[in-house]
């Protein structure tokens, strides 16, 4: 009688004390109990965003005629999957993959000497201005991971590095004509006639983007407003936020080239999306 007694009292024992660790743990994990409302559980966000990006460049860009490109801009497109896991009521650790639609385009003119045959069939060289223009585009599928800090209410800041593939590239150099007519030294006028051109413009190089460098690694920094979009009651404490939209506007800085022909030629990038997060 006396151990059967005494094993009843060890077994309600174990019994309390795992109810206890049990209400420990649901507390940690965020859950909110009558005498303790968690008002900020611990938790996990899935979602999605896409928006637009402004390209500027970085350095020289040659192409196949040692033409020289600075100073190019364009725009783009990124749109991709998250995830957030937060660690503390203002620390979240997150990640992206995504789809990343990046180009720019430069220009510049210049002033060449151009062979033409006046009117009464003599030939001359004489000066044509040109406008050159190179464009050029990269599909890029990217991962990045960043450390996000809330410190104004609802308003937070996020650093990170970002690694992408490029799967695809163009790239287009064209001359077009930017002399109309010519007067030839024996006073002749006649249009300016251009071999090969199609409405006053040439091709000049059009293909992949020569030595290309496919890894494109970078860091990136953004600012953004988490605003809350949908909330469900709990019978303990406020409202539990379930899902959230974020307009975000992010800086990519380019650690990598993109190709070997140029000097530091590199794409940084302004972006501009919305994102969308849900509880999970």
């Amino acid at each position: 009688m006396f151990h059967r007694a005494t094993y009843v009292v060890v077994l309600l024992a174990a019994l309390a004390v795992c109810d206890v660790a049990a209400q420990q743990k649901k507390k940690i994990v965020g859950s909110s109990t009558p005498l303790a409302p968690d008002e900020k559980p611990t938790s996990s966000w899935f979602g999605a965003y896409v928006g637009p990006t402004f390209a500027s460049q970085g350095g020289t860009f040659t192409t196949s005629c040692n033409c020289d490109f600075t100073g190019g801009a364009g725009t783009g497109f990124v749109g991709g999957l998250m995830f957030e896991d937060k660690t503390t009521s203002k620390i979240i650790l997150g990640g992206q993959l995504g789809y990343d639609s990046r180009g720019l385009t430069g220009r510049f003119r210049e002033i060449e000497g151009s062979q033409q045959t006046s009117p009464s069939g003599r030939s001359y060289v004489v000066p044509v201005e040109f406008l050159n223009e190179a464009s050029l585009s990269l599909d890029v599928v990217s991962a990045s991971v960043y450390a996000k800090y809330l410190f104004l209410g609802p308003v937070y800041g996020r650093f990170g590095v970002t690694a992408g593939y490029v799967v695809s590239s163009s790239l287009i150099h064209t001359k077009a004509l930017q002399t109309k007519t010519v007067t030839f030294p024996n006073g002749e006028l006649a249009n300016v006639a251009l071999p090969g051109a199609r409405d006053g413009v040439v091709i000049v190089q059009e293909e992949a983007v020569p030595y290309l460098n496919p890894l494109q690694m970078g860091a990136i920094g953004a600012l953004g407003v988490e605003i809350p979009v949908r909330k469900v009651e709990r019978k303990f404490g406020p409202p539990a936020v379930t899902t959230y939209l974020s307009p975000v506007i992010q800086y990519h800085f380019p650690i990598t080239n993109i190709t070997a022909q140029g000097n530091s030629f590199q794409l940084r990038q302004l972006q501009f999306f919305i994102e969308l997060r849900h509880n999970i």
